[in-house]
């Protein structure tokens, strides 16, 4: 049928409600064989002002389809309307085989004004492919739209091996203007990479965008093992200029840890005084 309608003088390349052109919706549905009769037919592989062809090949893990596209000319670093790459794409939905295609055929580690490859790898977990984009290039570092790095994003998912990849490579602690890789580990409960954090010389009493420490992070999402690890570490009980620890504490109904910062608080006021 699409053979047909294209013989009967069809517009190839019109696009939908959504900007996309026929072999964009094609591919977006795994109908291999109709996006080759829609490039028989002279379907544009950059067309669309919605979503792009190799897009929508990437998401589906069509790897023999993104090397095609590539063959022809396709922008290999275009983004889409949240301003991704196909390599971002691709990790986002854990197709490995086709974001090496991606690699292969030059695209960009650190291209998409949106999410980054490096944030959605980490986010999945993909540990090889963490140190193969840092081995490319990537900026460690980088911020998605939220201020996230790609550490921070890990931590949030409990990707703990990623994010051990990404310290390798030399991911900053501390960085970040949104959400900072402490509060998401405080956040998930990760004791263990909570410790390791502040031994990397963390700011320990550092605010969120919503002026919360890392100790009131923890103790918002009931994580006492994490907020210990930061008393131990020297988190202040009065710090923050948002929610304070034993606010969240009280909410949360963690009694001992209720009795816990009174009694750190009354110690400190002596010392003070």
């Amino acid at each position: 049928m699409v053979r047909e309608l294209a013989g009967k003088g069809v517009e190839v390349d019109a696009e939908d409600g959504a900007g996309r052109t026929a072999l964009t919706v094609a591919l977006a549905f795994g109908q291999e064989a109709a996006a080759r009769a829609l490039l028989e037919a002279g379907a544009g592989v950059n067309a669309g002002t919605g979503r792009r062809p190799l897009h929508a090949a990437a998401e589906k893990g069509i790897v023999e389809m993104v090397r095609e596209l590539v063959g022809k000319g396709v922008e290999v670093d275009a983004e889409d309307g949240e301003g991704r790459t196909a390599l971002t794409v691709a990790l986002a939905f854990g197709q490995e085989a086709v974001a090496r295609a991606l690699l292969e055929a030059g695209a960009g580690v650190n291209a998409g004004t949106g999410r980054r490859p490096f944030h959605a790898a980490a986010e999945k977990g993909m540990v090889e492919m963490v140190r193969e984009l840092a081995g490319k290039g990537a900026e460690v570092d980088a911020e998605d739209g939220e201020g996230r790095t790609a550490l921070t994003v890990a931590l949030a998912f409990g990707q703990e091996a990623a994010a051990r990849a990404l310290l390798e490579a030399g991911a900053g602690v501390n960085a970040g203007t949104g959400q900072r890789p402490l509060h998401a580990a405080a956040m998930k409960g990760m004791e263990e990479m909570v410790r390791e954090l502040v031994e990397k010389s963390t700011e320990v009493d550092a605010e969120d965008g919503e002026r919360r420490t890392a100790l009131t992070v923890a103790l918002a999402f009931g994580q006492e093992a994490a907020a210990r690890a930061l008393l131990e570490a020297g988190a202040g009980v009065n710090a923050g200029t948002g929610r304070r620890p034993l606010h969240m504490a009280a909410e949360r109904g963690l009694v001992e840890m209720v009795r816990e910062l009174v009694g750190k608080a009354e110690i400190l006021q002596l010392v003070q005084e």
